[in-house]
């Protein structure tokens, strides 16, 4: 693809989501294609330069797994140590089943950590009292049993960084990895380098027929760091897969064969539903006809963020945007280049596909739980349909399938239909926990 027609496309799609700036870089047959669009704030001349740093979101998880991968090849941390092994806030954890939490576990999102703990100080930037605080929450489940997205784990893992490299997450990222890269770094929420190169605002597009852009501030508990606290743009991001690909010029230095593919490979038990179609240590899997691509989604207060590699053929895609609408840009974008000759792997859930079940609904009923957030399922009166709610004024109608799977459609807006699942007890085979959007629910109470 020619650069020119790169270029314009995504101007254009930028224009049809108004989105106002955006990044995208695609490397391929060993050339690099980098092209920008739009202004670092809707309403000013400010326009996106490729050194724009863009909030990445969770896509600052890979970083902080990669960290942690260096660190055991280093022989500072093991995958399948317990955690409480390296930090005394974990040893005395409230749920006996903390425990048995490892690295492995934590990156892999396997550990059974609730989503989204905070703290009640949201400035509080100590990962020490973070991880002691969150060893008081309940585990959602036994650790490797199953999938649920957690930045809560993520944020431990930065506890652990810190533990092993004897300084600050921030300062460890820097100077191990950062830096080596050739990225200058940047910490929205605070930190050694924060605000040393420009950066995008983020922006809220509420839908309509006249889609605006607002601008929005980042909000991000200072505690949240290692999951989500890091700003960088599209190269950066491939100078990343670069170093995982190997084709970085300091990749085994950096990062040895070994722990590369201990990353990228495919943990049984994180089989991501909602959100990937597998899961490492810090990489996503995502499935395309050309075969799986590794990488990360992201998503900030007004942002957003795609990073993905094929270890067979090593191309890269990465793209950074600076509205909420981004990741509706990043699925059509992902149409065009496969169109192109670019399958990029991508996940985009079904709902399921089995008979639907229509009798004994009161297996799924009950309360289920991750941290503070509470969902309620009951049965319809007739007996013949469940229905779910929550606290935010969510009420939708499931539809369980035999493979429990199930179809939700709102019942308050005019939205498209998505999916999750229940999950059994591997013995007995009592539901536990429901998944929604890659996050886990613990069955608290059956009704």
């Amino acid at each position: 693809m020619e650069a020119h027609f790169v270029a314009d496309r995504l101007q254009a799609l930028a224009r049809d989501h108004s989105v106002p700036g955006a990044q995208l870089t695609i490397r391929t047959a060993g050339k690099t294609l980098s092209v920008t669009a739009g202004v670092t704030r809707a309403g000013t001349d400010r326009p996106v330069t490729a050194e724009t740093a863009f909030a990445l979101g969770s896509v600052t998880k890979v970083f902080t797994a990669t960290v942690a991968a260096q660190l055991v090849a280093e022989g500072d941390l093991e995958w399948d140590e317990p955690v409480a092994e390296y930090l005394a806030e974990f040893d005395g954890a409230v749920d006996g089943r903390m425990a048995a939490v490892t690295l492995r576990h934590l990156l892999s999102h396997t550990a059974g950590l609730v989503a989204d703990h905070e703290l009640d100080d949201a400035r509080e930037s100590s990962l020490a009292r973070y991880t002691a605080n969150a060893a008081t929450t309940l585990a959602l489940h036994e650790p490797g049993h199953c999938f649920s997205y957690s930045n809560t784990g993520y944020n431990v893992v930065g506890r652990l960084i810190e533990a092993a490299g004897d300084m600050k997450w921030q300062a460890v990222l820097e100077n191990s990895l950062l830096r080596p890269l050739g990225i200058d770094p940047v910490f929205p929420g605070g930190g050694s380098a924060a605000g040393l190169r420009a950066t995008a605002d983020g922006h809220a597009v509420r839908p309509g027929q006249e889609r605006t852009a607002h601008p929005v501030g980042l909000y991000l508990p200072a505690g949240w760091a290692p999951a989500s606290g890091l700003a960088a743009s599209a190269d950066d991001l491939a100078a990343l897969a670069a170093l995982h690909l190997g084709t970085h010029p300091g990749a085994d230095t950096l990062l040895p064969a070994r722990e590369r593919a201990e990353m990228a490979a495919r943990v049984p038990a994180a089989d991501a539903f909602g959100m990937a179609d597998g899961w490492g240590l810090g990489l996503a899997h995502y499935a395309s006809p050309d075969g799986t691509w590794l990488g990360h989604d992201g998503t900030a207060d007004g942002g957003s963020a795609h990073l993905r590699f094929h270890p067979g053929t090593g191309t890269v895609v990465a793209l950074t945007t600076n509205a909420t609408t981004g990741t509706l840009l990043w699925a059509d974008l992902v149409d065009l280049l496969r169109e192109h000759g670019v399958p990029v792997g991508d996940h985009r859930p079904a709902a399921g596909t089995g008979p639907a079940v229509t009798t004994g609904l009161d297996r799924f009923a009950g309360d289920y739980r991750n941290g503070d957030t509470r969902f309620v399922v009951r049965a319809h009166p007739d007996g013949t349909a469940l229905r779910l709610t929550d606290a935010t004024g969510l009420t939708a109608d499931l539809t369980p399938h035999a493979d429990l799977t199930f179809g939700a459609r709102r019942t308050d807006t005019d939205t498209a239909p998505f999916t999750g699942r229940f999950v059994t007890e591997p013995t007995a085979g009592d539901i536990i926990v429901m998944q929604l959007g890659g996050r886990s629910a613990r069955r608290t109470t059956a009704a």
